[in-house]
């Protein structure tokens, strides 16, 4: 590793809600309601003028500089030709109350979420009328917020935040100050400590908790791997079973590793059981004309306890992840393929002719999750996670899960963890094999593996010369990625091998197909 590079993480501390008045609610509440009204009036501006405001050779920025002219006058500039005492869109006349820094960070808002919207094309950001629930949080900035210790109070963590509604006017515009209660473990102290913080956003989720959300600037060491042999990791996906890791190297398949949940399966699988239950009984009050509200309130509350139970373990199987990367990156040129599964919803749907429980196994499936996690964790480490050099790549999984990679045919899974191929006789664990698989599908991606110095002796299968070829989102018009002869088969979705082998470490002896492998 040399050098080292700046990066930026986010801290999401609770706040103690319980702890604070009924007035200091009402303020906090106020807030980040007018911050929101603020940003959906620069976002209604945008839309007003966007030919105008857009610039870039494809037009997919907006020009900060120019909304704030038609926004915000300036009369204090040294600059005669930069004073502006009026404005198509004067905001500070509209919000008399809001400091002009406030409007700035609300713009910078506004334009960071326009900026989004065209360069992914999806849909618009909020519109600029009507009512909406949602709130929008604002970036504030650390001149207008400080993070207090108290440890003589009962609560010992507070955040000092500048409150511009409860104004009063002297020879300047005076700010009163807000005293927000924080709630923060161990590790939210200790990821505060790691940088500078440097901005902060107040948040309401969808199950009206507040939290606040740090910024905080770490120096991360830059990952340099020209001088370690080149190596790929595969990652295959599962349900019950969450991980199969590989990594190829020149010589030979090395470090199969497989990581289980089996107390999240548990967990969730007796949450499942008691809401199910609750459904049940909400429709049947529901249909005998009873109020079911205090059967809906447990249903919610229910449902938030599952999720934090899911989000809890993910987080600790991305940790695991990060730090068997991390471990090997100290010994390898490592890039990581990570499987990338599409249309696994779909193909348990309602229509779709499957159990229901395999149904509910699908549904609850936080294979998204998991990834974006593990990205957002390896890019705090350094790691390039996208554009060019990119070293963490998602990988098509079609057709992973039951092509050999030892002769690119097709085989057959007489059982979720048993893949067999009756035209070379492989026999081996499922999940490795597709996990090899994905590891080939990047190596065909990246030159400086195919060569004859890097990884290319896995890219033709031992038998008939054939590869197995790469998905490609583009380029690929419709192509099936299995070998010749294959492609008019019946696709096997990977939610399909949900039942995955009970292995937890590297490959174990109990397994029938690795005994008759060795």
């Amino acid at each position: 590793m040399n050098g080292s590079k700046n990066t930026v993480i986010s801290v999401k501390v609770p706040i103690r809600w319980e702890a604070m008045s009924e007035n200091e609610r009402t303020r906090l509440s106020r807030i980040t309601g007018r911050d929101t009204r603020v940003i959906r009036a620069f976002l209604g501006i945008i839309a007003l003028h966007e030919k105008e405001l857009l610039v870039g050779k494809r037009n997919k920025k907006v020009n900060g500089a120019r909304l704030e002219k038609i926004t915000l006058t300036a009369t204090r500039s040294k600059d005669t030709t930069k004073k502006r005492v009026s404005v198509p869109h004067d905001f500070k006349r509209r919000f008399p109350n809001i400091s002009l820094n406030e409007l700035q960070e609300c713009r910078q808002v506004a334009v960071a979420m326009w900026n989004s919207y065209l360069a992914l094309e999806g849909q618009q950001p909020m519109k600029a009328k009507g009512y909406r629930s949602r709130k929008l949080p604002r970036y504030i900035y650390t001149r207008r917020f400080k993070l207090l210790y108290q440890p003589d109070q009962e609560v010992k963590h507070w955040l000092e935040l500048m409150d511009s509604l409860d104004s009063a006017k002297t020879e300047g515009w005076f700010h009163d100050r807000l005293m927000i209660p924080l709630n923060p473990s161990s590790y939210h102290r200790n990821r505060l400590q790691e940088g500078a913080v440097t901005s902060l956003r107040i948040i309401k989720d969808a199950r009206k908790k507040w939290w606040s959300v740090f910024s905080v600037r770490i120096s991360v060491p830059l990952i340099n791997g020209d001088s370690k042999p080149p190596a790929v990791m595969g990652i295959d996906l599962g349900i019950d079973k969450a991980v199969c890791s590989v990594v190829l190297t020149r010589e030979r398949v090395r470090y199969v590793r497989y990581f289980t949940q089996p107390e999240k399966v548990n967990h969730i699988r007796r949450y499942d059981e008691m809401i199910d239950a609750l459904q049940r009984e909400m429709d049947t009050r529901l249909n005998n004309g009873h109020s079911a509200d205090g059967v809906i309130l447990r249903l919610r509350e229910l449902s938030g306890r599952r999720l934090n139970i899911s989000k809890d373990h993910d987080g600790v199987l991305v940790k695991q992840l990060t730090d068997h990367i991390l471990e090997l990156s100290e010994r390898y040129d490592l890039y990581v393929a990570i499987g990338k599964l599409t249309g696994i919803r779909d193909s348990a749907g309602r229509k779709s002719g499957k159990r229901k429980s395999f149904r509910k196994l699908v549904a609850r499936w936080s294979f998204a999750r998991v990834s974006d996690a593990l990205k957002h964790s390896l890019a705090q480490r350094g790691w390039k996670v996208s554009g060019r050099d990119s070293r963490f790549i998602p990988i098509r999984e079609y057709w992973t899960s039951i092509t050999c990679h030892k002769c690119g045919h097709r085989g057959i899974r007489p059982k979720q963890s048993l893949f067999i191929c009756h035209t070379c006789g492989y026999r081996s664990n499922a999940d490795k094999n597709g996990a090899i698989n994905i590891a080939r599908r990047l190596i065909t991606l990246i030159p400086s593996l195919r060569d004859e110095n890097g990884l290319g002796r896995w890219l033709f299968p031992s038998g008939n010369g054939s590869s197995l070829k790469v998905w490609r989102s583009s380029g690929s018009k419709g192509m099936s990625s299995l070998p010749s002869g294959l492609s008019g088969q019946r696709r096997q979705s990977v939610a399909e091998r949900y039942d995955q082998t009970s292995l937890v470490e590297s490959a174990s002896a109990t397994d029938p197909a690795m005994e008759k492998t060795v």
